[in-house]
């Protein structure tokens, strides 16, 4: 069985007419929607050692990455834990607005 190299793959993909374009949309679409666990895998950060910078149990890291309803707060403090931080912001489909949003006195979000 003849094995194709990974580089002549992507070069075959590429070279085709809005191959660019096509991939920018995707990459950008995939990571509008990536998940907790994906962004922590990204930092090549454990559930237990993300679990000790928290000082929570990787059962709750667990939890939190498979939740659909998570605290602002939560995410705030899972996302620093990470070296990042939350940014929220209002968009409007109407009109394209988007609009950060602060939450507490005097507190970026």
């Amino acid at each position: 069985m003849a094995r194709t190299k990974f580089s002549d793959l992507r070069d075959a993909v590429v070279a085709k007419p809005g191959a660019t374009e096509r991939l920018a949309a995707l990459r950008v679409e995939t990571l509008e929607e990536i998940r907790l666990y994906e962004l922590r895998h990204g930092e090549a950060i454990s559930q237990v050692e993300l679990a000790g910078r928290l000082d929570v149990t990787q059962g709750a890291i667990s939890k939190l990455e498979h939740s659909e309803d998570v605290r602002v707060s939560t995410l705030r403090q899972y996302l620093e834990a990470l070296g990042a931080r939350l940014e929220l912001v209002a968009v409007f489909d109407d009109d394209a607005r988007r609009v950060p949003v602060h939450l507490g006195k005097g507190s970026a979000a």
